[in-house]
């Protein structure tokens, strides 16, 4: 089903090769009935495809079609501007009813009703699409028709043009053209549907922050907070760009909107949403921030770094063990505040294997993300810790998880080669010197407990309290060793 994400790493990193030569544009309308409606007119070559063609959808209970259902007045002409039949015949997937294989136009409308959903089960609206006084949000899996073929990374050469109202702008992560609201969609159309963006009459600000273009596109009512959004972003970026040895060089969208529902965000190729629910402040920055800092990190590991199956534990574990150092040694938090963080971490590995009694290990838990999400965050970022101790155990405090995730950007982020389990192993054990198997045999692909309350006394922390209750504090006295560890992992 085009809406499994094992089929959808598939399709991203099938190294199959397809012949797709031929440029895609896509013109997108947003002038039609007071942008109740995005108008998109394509030509695509359904040659591999089998005269098939796509969109990913996120189906639910009450809505199995998902993105599907607002896809309205589809046409398709072939190349002599004949009109042909298209059938849907369910998965997000549509044929067309022709002897012949070839180029198509095909023409369709997105009725932008998608606020009218619940998207919950698939991580919330600003993963699909929601609109706003100042415009419209989407994401490209929401809006774009792509051939149905297993390699959409061969599909090179793919452009964007907006037609829009007057007042109006398209904030993209994509390369602008000489030519107004026209863009070149960076590598391949992978880049194009994994991407957000968002068009409208809002705020824009362009910084630059080392290899990183940084383009903010803000909803109105929050565009006098740019400098506290700029005050986080640079020194994550900053910070991440040292962690691991290196930073992709991309062109970074950001989008920020207010919300009545929630604080939450999503990371897409080189783009992100975030959404902001209250006040926006120094004190609110501990919840705003983290998810933006999270989804900032995931530009690295998540995003370059790719896994080759399922490996949430590490992707979103990992990245937010990484989020709450980061900010730490970024001084965007204090001590206290990275306590009361990561007592959130235990408390969500506490409710899921105490509480609840979950018995899925690590590993198998991003297979159910959304039913085993504490332990997917909770318990991926506890064997974060439990690493970073082990690594600088095994080298007397020369090495930490500073130099595995280096490592592992080195040999999978630099060159594009989707990692596994295995190849985590390895590189844990190349950079701690030491046969490290026993720690994921006991922590990630079983059920061992995580040794949390050792793994903070070796850096001088003291855990009390049990399950959802637990307290992180200083310990009197701590040793030379204890003050070194805290100091390589936090900064301080």
């Amino acid at each position: 089903m085009k809406n499994q994400f094992s089929l959808l790493a598939g399709i991203l990193f099938t190294l199959n090769s397809f012949a797709q030569n031929k440029s895609i544009n896509y013109d997108l309308d947003f002038t039609r009935k007071d942008q109740n409606i995005v108008h998109i007119k394509t030509n695509l070559d359904l040659t591999e495809a089998k005269n098939r063609f796509f969109m990913f959808y996120h189906p639910s209970e009450k809505n199995p079609e998902g993105e599907i259902k607002f896809v309205k007045n589809l046409t398709v002409k072939n190349d002599k501007k004949q009109n042909q039949t298209a059938k849907y015949i369910g998965d997000g997937t549509w044929e067309i009813q022709s002897a012949t294989i070839g180029n198509y136009t095909i023409e369709y409308d997105i009725i932008t009703e998608h606020d009218s959903e619940n998207w919950d089960h698939c991580g919330g609206y600003d993963e699909v699409a929601y609109k706003t006084p100042d415009g419209l949000f989407f994401t490209g899996y929401s809006l774009f028709m792509a051939p149905d073929i297993p390699s959409l990374g061969d599909i090179k050469n793919v452009s964007v043009h907006f037609t829009l109202p007057k007042n109006w702008k398209a904030s993209t992560p994509w390369i602008k053209t000489s030519k107004s609201n026209d863009f070149i969609v960076n590598d391949d159309l992978r880049f194009l549907l994994n991407n957000c963006i968002f068009v409208g009459n809002h705020y824009e600000k362009e910084i630059k922050i080392g290899d990183f273009e940084l383009l903010f596109a803000l909803g109105n009512p929050i565009k006098t907070y740019e400098n506290d959004f700029i005050g986080l972003m640079q020194p994550i970026i900053e910070s991440t760009t040292t962690f691991f040895k290196g930073s992709p060089k991309k062109k970074y969208l950001i989008v920020v909107n207010e919300s009545s529902v929630i604080t939450d965000g999503s990371a897409f190729r080189n783009s992100f949403s975030q959404i902001i629910k209250g006040a926006i402040n120094k004190n609110s920055r501990t919840n705003w921030g983290h998810i933006m800092a999270h989804e900032t990190i995931h530009l690295w590991n998540g995003h370059t770094l790719i896994p080759k199956n399922q490996d949430e534990w590490f992707k979103e574990g990992f990245t937010d063990y990484l989020t709450n150092i980061l900010l730490t040694r970024s001084k965007i938090i204090d001590e206290p505040t990275f306590y009361k963080r990561f007592e959130n971490v235990i408390t969500k590995y506490n409710i899921i294997r105490d509480l609840q009694q979950n018995k899925t290990s690590i590993k198998e838990s991003g297979t159910n993300k959304n039913q085993n999400r504490y332990l997917v965050y909770g318990g991926g970022a506890l064997i974060g810790l439990g690493l970073d101790i082990e690594i600088r155990k095994a080298t007397n405090n020369q090495k930490g998880l500073d130099d595995f995730m280096a490592e592992m950007y080195a040999q999978f982020g630099k060159t594009n080669i989707p990692y596994e389990l295995k190849d985590i192993i390895a590189v844990a054990d190349k950079v701690s010197g030491k046969n490290m198997q026993w720690f994921f045999d006991d922590y990630v692909t079983g059920m061992k407990r995580i040794p949390v309350t050792e793994y903070l006394f070796e850096m001088g922390l003291q855990l009390d309290g049990y399950l959802e209750e637990v307290y992180i504090s200083a310990i009197e006295n701590p040793t030379q060793k204890q003050l070194e560890y805290k100091k390589g992992i936090l900064g301080l």
